[in-house]
């Protein structure tokens, strides 16, 4: 446990997890890593705008409303989610999580390479569908680009998790998402 947020939050661990979800993608790695969840996979399709993407549906060891994640891709993307409704390379319908909503509480924060850079804060922060000058997936696609989203949960008896998909992108090795620093909270 820790304080996230001003409240206790849990750490997800390997044996939180309820399952995996794959579409277009490899996991390389899953395990716990420093005391908590980390997958490491590779997208294998979305070069011809087909997509892929993980999710990772968690257990409902506590009443969980708010969730964070660190995300950490390479690979460049015109059109990408992190855990939208409906996001690319989804096998889950909406993972239970709310559209981003920064009114509501929802954040991007701890960037690097990515949401927060002055080139592209004009961009919205969970998905993207275009190749405009800011959106970050374009761009150091050879280098591990950074964010770290809180979201809502929608709390409706069905489980929840997290989920980065992408579309029209690059695939294969150079093609990473790693997913680690899962938090729940009430």
């Amino acid at each position: 446990m820790a304080i996230f947020y001003g409240r206790n939050a849990y750490r997800v661990t390997q044996a939180l997890v309820n399952s995996i979800g794959l579409v277009g993608a490899t996991i390389l790695t899953q395990s716990d890593v420093n005391d908590g969840f980390e997958i490491k996979f590779q997208h294998n399709t979305g070069n011809a705008c087909d997509s892929s993407g993980v999710f990772v549906q968690l257990k409902d060891f506590i009443p969980w409303t708010k969730i964070s994640a660190e995300f950490w891709t390479t690979g460049a993307a015109a059109c990408w989610t992190y855990m939208e409704p409906g996001g690319y390379g989804s096998s889950y319908g909406d993972g239970n999580i709310y559209n981003y909503d920064e009114t509501a509480g929802d954040r991007c924060v701890k960037t690097y390479l990515a949401q927060d850079e002055a080139q592209f804060a004009s961009h919205y922060k969970a998905s993207a569908c275009d190749n405009e000058g800011n959106n970050f997936m374009r761009y150091n696609t050879t280098t591990f680009r950074k964010c770290t989203f809180v979201r809502r949960r929608n709390v409706n008896g069905s489980l929840g998790g997290i989920h980065h998909g992408r579309a029209c992108s690059e695939v294969g090795a150079n093609a990473i998402t790693i997913i680690k620093n899962i938090y729940v909270w009430k």
